[in-house]
This record gives structure tokens, C-alpha cells and sequence, in this order.
């Protein structure tokens, strides 16, 4: 076999295995420069609940986003696979408009890159002993870096003291206290705090719980809520808050702030010492709260299988921003702006405002490489639509506005015109609103879709390596005898799954429930099939645009052979 063929078949066995047992991993985390060169700032190892975690491509519909590509090699055999890890171009910088209302229209502020640009990548130590960054053009070259070389000097490396402060972490796996379900066949989000002194532990968790009860009590969220482990882990700063520059007119630095709404800033004039560095008036805007993703994925290596980082800031001041990490200020509204961005950061909607993004990439559903995101489009063409089958009956297309329905409303993704969004107004427009069927849809379809995190494959309804006996090979069966087959199954938090069992094809009567007892008593058919099928009912999918994402199955061969010797039987053959 090929030195490539063996570094795939290490990658695919290791694969195979994930849903019984951890692999131990490369952890490192990498800041980007100026000029696209990546330095290490972080290096760990741990244990990864999906080898292939990191493995993987991209959604290439996801703006905004730079791609970094790689290959991993281990003894010296280079892996023909290029991966990539996402580093965001921008911080969203989205707030209410009306913050002390509570409610009302998002505004997005002018662009701004992030000034501490990171990534992580996760590696398990039987794929690879060394990474390799692909170059990019002139200004950019390839570099490599030698995951042993990394470990002997990870106690050098930037942020090896502070990540240390901020290990092991302490994680709160469930609300009852249980230990996180299968983390390979769920949405991992990590919540981490900072501002938080040793002494504010409780304060942390009370409003990580809030930030939780908000996210879930609305739909598409709540009723997937089974689909996603949410755990937060503490982290101790040395002073509580976040910096407050205070204003100062034509300010460039980050020690003042140029924004003419620092001068309302209660706390200007605040700098502390964080675990995260939080600090507002990043780019010169005063809202925009951030923290410094590196040390944020520092410090996630205590839950190395985090799919999404969201860090809670210790700081009663109106702010927070998206990207690598989202970050969101202890303010009352804080959750419903977290709501907002988990509909980009997880599900990949579109803003549906119109308010100008000068140097946003542009998409199209009419032609072109890049398409739409799933609730925007400038397709006006009714029979086009990629929504029409949720129009609304006897809507005119486009739809007029202030109409109430579904259909095709002018004004989406920072245009005016030229782009349309389903609705009048939902969650990515407006906070008062809910989600609208499209977006709803467009959650419920990225879990089993896959996408966001691991599983790369989606979200599957029978949990993975739970199957008894094992699918992977054919089962060895007596005739006479009785033998039973299961599997535990994942369903929703709120709707139903549809369960039924097929013998070579055709459904059995009754068998709707998570096991089967088999049993034949003839020597034929020799051969049989057994199918478990599970198909997830919901009505926030319209069965035109499920595809076969609804419905997981697994398949038995079983072999028949002699038939069950009988006790008596057995007696009277004896000499």
C-alpha cells in the first residue's frame, strides 16, 4: 500500500471508531498577521470525540469568511487532502437600535477586521505529526509546523501562562448535572466568561443561565434543544468588567475612543485586567465589545469538542460583536442579540435589513459562483424562488410591503433593491420578531445537514455506535431463536419521530418502537435484511425541500444458519 493510502486508511479507521471511544489530538491554536503568516500561539493535546473534527471543507456559501488551507503529514507522508479552517475576514458589529427599548431594528455599523485574527486546529496524533499552511500568492508562503516541536516548546509558546490560568476548566454539562451527551452527534456550544473574578463564579452562571433560557424559548431553538450540548466553563479574571476607552475626538489608538457615543459611557475611562482582554471601542466604535479569540480558544481546549464559543462579558454597558467568538455584554437585551447571531454564526442566514455593507462579497441565485444564503435571493422569477413552496397563496410576486405572509419582500442583505427576504420582518431584521419559516427551516435542515462544527455529515437521529448488534457486519443467526435489535434513537425536544422497522423491504406490522425481536424458524430464506427507519415529522420543513435529510436508517444482513439445538436433543445425541 502507498505511504498516502496508509495516512487515508489511519484517517478512515480512526473514523470508523469515533462513537465508541476518544482519540487523543493535537490542540493549537494560530494568530494570522497582516500579511496572512500564521504564528503559534497555543499548543495542547486532548481527547477528541470526532477524529475528523477538523478535517473537513467549508461551506463556500458562507460570507465573510477566509479559508485557511492545509494538509496534514505524519512521518514525513503528506496527506492528498487539502482542509481548511475558517478565520472570519470581519466583526459583525449589530445592535438594537433602540438598546433601552429592549426591541426594534438591528443596525449594522461599518465593517471592521478583527485586530487578533485566529484559528484552531484539531488533529488527532495518528493522522499527523506536522501541519502544512498553503501559501496564497506572493505576499503569502507556505509554512509548516511540527506538532512535536510545538509540544516540547508549548510551555514558550504566547499564550501557554495565561491559557494555563484558564485550565482545567469548570464545566456545567447539563442543567441537572449530567455528563454531556454524545458530543459527536450533537451542536457543542461552549459559553465562557470574562470579567469574572474568582469571587464571581455564581454571577457567571446566573447569567450564562439567562443568556440559555432566552436562546431556548423561542422556535426553531427550543425545539432542537435535545440536538445541542450547551456547557460553560469559568474563568477566572484578575479584576472584573471590560476596558471602557474613554472619548476623545479623532482618537486612533486604544486608549481612547473616537466615538461620539463614548461620551455616554457610564463606566469611560475603566481599563482592567481580564482572562480574554474584553474591551469596548474596538475599531473606534464604542459599542463593539470584544475579547481576543486566541486566548478565548486557549482556554476551550478544556472542552476541546466545542463546536461554537460564545463568552459572556462580565460588564452592564450595551455591546458585544460576531466573528471567531461571539461576545456579548451582561446587558438585559444581551440575549436577544445573541439569538440574532447564532442565526449567522450556527444556522448561516443572511441579514435581512437593508442598511449598507460597503465590501460585503455579493451572491446571486440568477447566475453566478456564489449563491444566496438560504433566506435572501435575487431571484424574482416565482417559479424560481428556492422558497415559493412556503409563498403564502395569492401573494403577488415580489410582495408589497407590510404584507402579512410569506412571500417575496424587497430589501435584504445591506441592499435596498435587487434583493428580497420571505417576510416582512423576522429575527434577522427586527428583535421584536420570530424566526420566519425560511429561517426556521434553515436551522432545523443545518443540523441534519451538517456545516457547522462536527458532525461534518449532520446530525443523525439513531446515535451513532449504539446499534445492537453492529451493522458493520453480517449477523450470525440460529433459526428457532430469538434475537433482538436496537438502537437509541435522538429525538426532538418538542415534535415526534416516525419509527418503523422493514424486513426485506417491507414494513412489519407493529414494529415501531426502538428494538425488534427477530425470529425464524425456517432454514429459508437464508439471507434477510432488517432496516431500522427514523424520520423526523416536523412541519418547520417543507417536504419539498427535505430532500432525504428527515429520515436515518440503518441496515442489518442477517445470515441464517442451522437451526437451535434443543436441550432433549442434545441429551439423546450424547454417547
Amino acid at each position: 500500500m502507498k505511504p498516502s493510502m496508509l495516512l487515508c486508511s489511519a484517517i478512515l479507521s480512526l473514523a470508523t471508531g469515533w462513537a465508541q471511544a476518544a482519540v487523543p489530538a493535537h490542540y493549537a491554536v494560530f494568530e494570522m498577521d497582516a500579511q496572512g503568516q500564521a504564528r503559534p500561539m497555543f499548543y495542547t493535546q486532548v481527547q477528541l470525540d470526532d477524529p475528523q473534527r477538523d478535517l473537513r471543507h467549508l461551506p463556500r456559501s458562507e460570507g465573510g469568511l477566509e479559508r485557511v488551507e492545509y494538509r496534514v503529514s505524519r512521518a514525513g507522508v503528506r496527506s492528498a487532502q487539502v482542509y481548511e479552517a475558517p478565520v472570519p475576514q470581519f466583526l459583525r458589529a449589530e445592535f438594537a437600535l433602540d438598546p433601552e427599548r429592549g426591541h426594534g431594528r438591528v443596525e449594522l455599523h461599518r465593517p471592521m477586521r478583527d485586530p487578533h485574527r485566529a484559528f484552531v486546529v484539531r488533529v488527532p496524533l495518528a493522522v499527523a505529526d506536522a501541519i502544512e499552511l498553503a501559501g496564497d500568492g506572493a505576499a503569502k508562503v507556505a509554512q509548516r509546523f511540527d506538532f512535536r516541536e510545538l509540544a516540547i516548546r508549548s510551555a514558550q509558546l504566547p499564550l501557554a501562562a495565561s491559557a494555563r490560568k484558564a485550565m482545567p476548566l469548570a464545566i456545567d454539562d447539563q442543567a441537572d448535572g449530567a455528563k454531556a451527551a454524545n458530543s459527536g452527534n450533537r451542536l457543542d456550544i461552549l459559553v465562557l466568561g470574562d470579567g469574572y473574578t474568582s469571587a464571581e463564579q455564581a454571577a457567571f452562571a446566573n447569567h450564562a443561565e439567562v443568556m440559555k433560557a432566552g436562546l431556548f424559548n423561542i422556535s426553531p431553538y427550543k425545539d432542537y434543544q435535545n440536538f445541542v450540548n450547551w456547557q460553560t466553563g469559568f474563568v477566572a479574571s484578575s479584576q472584573s468588567g471590560a476596558d471602557h476607552p474613554p472619548y476623545q475626538a479623532g482618537c486612533t489608538g486604544t486608549s481612547c475612543c473616537a466615538d461620539v457615543e463614548a461620551r455616554n459611557d457610564p463606566r469611560a475611562g475603566a481599563f482592567v485586567n481580564t482572562a480574554f482582554d474584553a474591551t469596548f471601542c474596538t475599531n473606534q466604535l464604542h459599542r463593539a465589545l470584544t475579547t481576543r479569540s486566541s486566548k478565548v480558544m486557549a482556554a476551550a481546549a478544556g472542552y476541546p469538542n466545542w463546536d461554537k464559543v460564545m463568552v459572556m462579558v462580565n460588564d452592564p454597558v450595551y455591546g458585544g460583536t460576531g466573528g471567531a467568538v461571539s461576545t456579548i455584554s451582561a446587558h438585559t437585551i444581551a440575549p436577544s442579540i445573541a439569538i440574532h447571531e447564532f442565526g449567522h454564526s450556527v444556522t448561516g442566514l443572511a441579514d435581512e435589513y437593508d442598511s449598507a455593507y460597503p465590501g460585503f462579497p455579493a451572491c446571486s441565485d440568477a447566475g453566478g459562483n456564489v449563491p444566496c444564503e438560504a433566506n435572501v435571493t435575487n431571484q424574482t422569477n416565482a417559479s424560481l424562488v428556492k422558497w415559493r413552496s412556503w409563498f403564502t397563496p395569492g401573494l403577488p410576486i415580489p410582495t408589497p410591503a407590510g404584507t402579512a405572509g410569506t412571500g417575496l419582500f424587497q430589501g435584504a442583505r445591506y441592499l435596498t433593491s435587487g434583493m428580497y427576504r420571505p417576510v416582512d420582518a423576522c429575527m434577522m431584521r427586527a428583535l421584536e420578531h420570530p424566526f420566519c419559516p425560511v429561517c426556521r427551516q434553515e436551522y432545523v435542515l443545518k443540523l441534519y445537514r451538517g456545516g457547522f462544527g462536527s458532525p461534518a455529515a449532520g446530525i443523525d437521529l439513531i446515535e451513532p455506535g449504539t446499534e445492537s448488534p453492529s451493522p458493520a457486519a453480517a449477523v450470525a443467526y440460529a433459526r428457532g431463536t430469538t434475537k433482538r435489535f436496537s438502537a437509541a434513537l435522538l429525538r426532538p425536544s418538542i415534535g415526534t419521530v416516525a419509527v418503523q422497522w422493514y424486513l426485506d423491504g417491507t414494513a412489519i406490522p407493529g414494529a415501531t418502537s426502538a428494538t425488534y425481536d427477530f425470529r425464524q424458524d425456517t432454514a429459508t430464506p437464508a439471507t434477510r435484511t432488517l432496516e431500522l427507519r427514523v424520520t423526523d415529522k416536523t412541519a418547520f420543513v417543507s417536504a419539498a425541500m427535505a430532500g432525504g435529510l428527515l429520515q436515518h436508517s440503518r441496515s442489518w444482513s442477517i445470515r441464517v444458519n442451522a437451526a437451535r439445538v434443543q436441550p432433549a436433543q442434545a441429551l439423546a445425541g450424547s454417547p
